[in-house]
């Protein structure tokens, strides 16, 4: 009796403890899918990650739920990426809790320019360089280790691992572009320059500063496209593929999608590979 007394105060612990750990995991915010990915695979079951842009919309547009903006007062760190909704809310989402720990990653870790999405002209799409995403995840590691230093161990191990997958992406990748003497690919939005720069690519982008492109543009665009002997282009579905269809139509080239905002970040970048090495070798 008083075996299974001890035994069911032993039960009774563990599971309260279970239920109070549970209540206790970080509370995190990233702005788009990929990001929550990352935190995902750094942070384990000790986090709780919450995105503000979910599938299918865009972060140039994007403005939080009110329902958002009031579970951000419950939120421990906020990790941004520099996308366009930021600029305006960012601040506004400070304000709503001042305890809030902010992390803006793309300005830690952006190199290139000209994609003007801030005041800083800075280009936000750090993440489709798997080299940049390794860095985001020492960010992550090391803030998450900050806020919770009872499980440094466990952190560090899933982002060791984390970085070793992303290795392997970025060999695979480099192996499966290396197939390809064109270099050109055209685009609608400018959202792949990082990734470019990492594989020997160039992105031509129909879009310019966010704005539609206008004929006297486009006639250039598809004399360019000709001169180079580019067949592919590659839209986006979170904008408009008109202009897309009309110059592909003109340079007689396939039209494939491309998602950088996708959550799965490991297997869409291996199908990004895919498309862009196929899209580069139409003849």
């Amino acid at each position: 009796m008083i075996f299974l007394k001890r035994l069911c105060l032993v039960l009774f612990l563990f599971v309260t403890s279970v239920n109070g750990y549970a209540q206790n995991k970080i509370n995190v915010f990233v702005s788009i899918l990929p990001q929550q990915y990352f935190v995902q695979q750094v942070g384990g079951e000790y986090v709780d990650v919450h995105v503000m842009v979910g599938p299918g919309l865009s972060p140039e547009t994007y403005e939080p739920t009110p329902q958002q903006m009031a579970a951000l007062a419950n939120a421990d760190v906020y990790f941004g990426i520099g996308v366009s909704f930021e600029k305006v809310w960012l601040d506004k989402i400070k304000l709503s809790n001042k305890d809030l720990v902010v992390i803006e990653c793309c300005k830690q870790f952006s190199t290139l320019h000209g994609h003007s999405h801030d005041d800083d002209n800075i280009d936000p799409h750090i993440w489709t360089s798997p080299k940049k995403v390794m860095q985001i995840t020492k960010l992550i590691e090391k803030t998450l280790i900050n806020i919770d230093g009872n499980n440094s161990d466990a952190y560090e191990i899933n982002a060791s691992h984390f970085i070793d997958e992303l290795n392997k992406l970025d060999i695979s990748i480099k192996n499966k572009l290396s197939a390809t003497n064109q270099k050109n690919f055209i685009v609608t939005h400018p959202s792949w320059e990082y990734f470019a720069d990492e594989y020997g690519l160039a992105q031509i982008s129909i879009e310019k500063k966010g704005k539609e492109i206008q004929a006297r543009s486009m006639v250039k665009l598809i004399k360019l496209a000709k001169e180079k002997n580019i067949k592919a282009v590659f839209v986006q579905s979170q904008f408009s593929d008109k202009a897309a269809k009309v110059i592909a139509k003109e340079i007689d080239a396939v039209v494939f999608s491309l998602d950088p905002l996708a959550y799965n970040y490991i297997e869409n970048m291996n199908d990004v590979a895919d498309k862009i090495m196929e899209g580069l070798s139409y003849e």
